[in-house]
């Protein structure tokens, strides 16, 4: 008996090992069927009063508001209301938070605006819906908005199967997607906002505060992201979120219609969660490190020119050189210092004045262009200067240009896509996941088969987050 206990209890302890495994990873990944599961969403003992208090008080000012309750009449503060709503309710106290977060910002803002207060939870704002609408002002206000957002998921719970509502398992579609919601509660939140990015959102603010992880997507490399609320932007560069803080470097250094906007939460997240260098310089800026040394900043890389005379030479212009510690520009790799010998040292396009064909010249050494896509992706806006045969012949020949980092490409006739990460494609294996990046579909380029060639095969996208950036509280 004692043996056949021993073995019971070691089977249990695999089985709840394996599901807390489960758990753990569909926390980390963002599952469209699953946002919240039915049993979670109904836990109104999650948090009491004292740890709602306490949460808001970290986030904001949100604890500090007091209003009436439209159940009651009786005044109380943004904690309070929230913990009866979720007692009233059955409704879990997290669930009502990262409504609210999700719907106005409001819970780490630190002095909530009368507006975000009146529409805290988006309750009767449907797409297209006027907030002067009677409907509307009925639901005005914080203390009816935390009331309605919780009572709407019970109602929802007691309603779903008797009246033709979105259910578990019936297949929906959503941002021109299908897919089945394997949970009442999931149901519910399609039905109360009918996208996927908002979707997402609810979920990352829910994971970033109570999961494992900030519930920001881990974007490749190369990635140009932007605030859509400040118009703020940053670019993804080896794993850091790196602040491009001048109008002119995001000018001349990117293609800036293919930025992804994110909203402001998500742009912090990623923000806060990947802190690097802001890019500082422009494209082709001259700089001079405290040893003396100066060099040419070109795109990703730094090239030193080799002495005073060779300066002179080219014609750079002393007054353009900004001084600079060595540590501002380390992220910049080094390449071939710039010498006498050097033909275009701030490269150029030529294009073959018998051919057609395309060359991007730099330090004497021609690179050719074996796609068209690649004007739009790597060199937007740049000039094309006609060569002849014999000008072109005396530049060494180079490895044809690889798309940029960050393009997204396809093949002609062929629906699948890619986007380019360390030189590397990436496939974007679903529609959803394109959309749940923020991706664009006029952004992506058509390219040559053997230009995508060019390019080795790399991991496919997921719905990868990006590690904890603060403790679950």
């Amino acid at each position: 008996m004692r043996n056949m206990h021993a073995k019971a209890a070691g089977a249990l302890a695999a089985v709840m090992t394996s599901a807390l495994l489960m758990q753990a990873a569909r926390a980390a990944t963002f599952d469209p069927s699953m946002i919240i599961d039915d049993a979670e969403i109904r836990r109104a003992d999650a948090m009491d009063y004292a740890a709602i208090k306490g949460f808001l008080d970290r986030k904001g000012g949100l604890a500090n508001v007091i209003d009436v309750d439209p159940k009651d009449g009786l005044l109380k503060n943004g904690a309070q209301l929230i913990f009866d709503t979720a007692q009233r309710y059955k409704v879990n106290p997290r669930y009502i938070l990262a409504l609210i977060q999700k719907e106005s910002s409001a819970v780490e803002t630190a002095k909530p605006t009368s507006q975000q207060l009146d529409w805290a939870t988006g309750y009767a704002l449907c797409d297209g819906c006027s907030r002067t609408s009677p409907l509307a002002q009925r639901y005005r206000g914080f203390g009816r908005q935390v009331d309605a957002g919780g009572g709407w998921i019970d109602w929802y719970f007691q309603n779903a199967s008797q009246l033709p509502l979105r259910q578990a398992g019936m297949t929906i579609t959503i941002d021109g997607t299908p897919l089945a919601p394997a949970s009442t509660a999931t149901a519910a939140l399609y039905s109360y906002t009918p996208h996927m990015h908002g979707n997402r959102l609810l979920w990352s603010i829910w994971n970033r505060w109570f999961g494992d992880g900030t519930g920001g997507l881990r974007f490749p490399d190369g990635s140009l992201v932007r605030n859509a609320k400040t118009g703020a932007v940053g670019l993804v560069q080896n794993g850091k979120f790196r602040a491009i803080l001048n109008p002119s470097v995001l000018a001349s250094r990117f293609n800036a219609s293919a930025v992804i906007d994110l909203d402001p939460f998500e742009f912090d997240a990623l923000k806060e969660s990947l802190p690097g260098r802001p890019v500082r310089f422009a494209d082709l800026s001259l700089v001079r490190t405290e040893t003396g040394a100066t060099y040419l900043l070109v795109g990703a890389s730094k090239r030193l020119i080799a002495t005073a005379e060779v300066f002179a030479k080219i014609g750079f212009n002393p007054e353009e050189v900004e001084d600079v510690k060595a540590a501002d520009i380390e992220d910049y790799e080094d390449a071939k210092p710039i010498t006498f010998e050097d033909s275009f040292p701030l490269g150029e396009l030529l294009r073959d004045a018998r051919t057609g064909g395309v060359y991007y010249a730099e330090s004497g050494v021609k690179h050719p262009l074996w796609d068209r896509a690649l004007l739009a992706v790597n060199f937007p806006g740049r000039p094309i200067v006609p060569a002849s045969a014999a000008a072109l012949s005396k530049l060494k020949d180079g490895a044809p240009v690889l798309l940029a980092d960050g393009a997204l490409v396809k093949a002609p006739g062929d629906p699948a896509v890619y986007v380019i990460s360390g030189g590397k494609k990436r496939p974007i294996p679903s529609e959803d996941v394109f959309l749940m990046f923020g991706y664009k579909w006029p952004n992506v380029v058509t390219a040559s088969r053997r230009m995508l060639a060019l390019h080795p095969d790399g991991e496919p996208l997921s719905f990868e987050v990006l590690p904890a950036a603060e403790a679950t509280p």
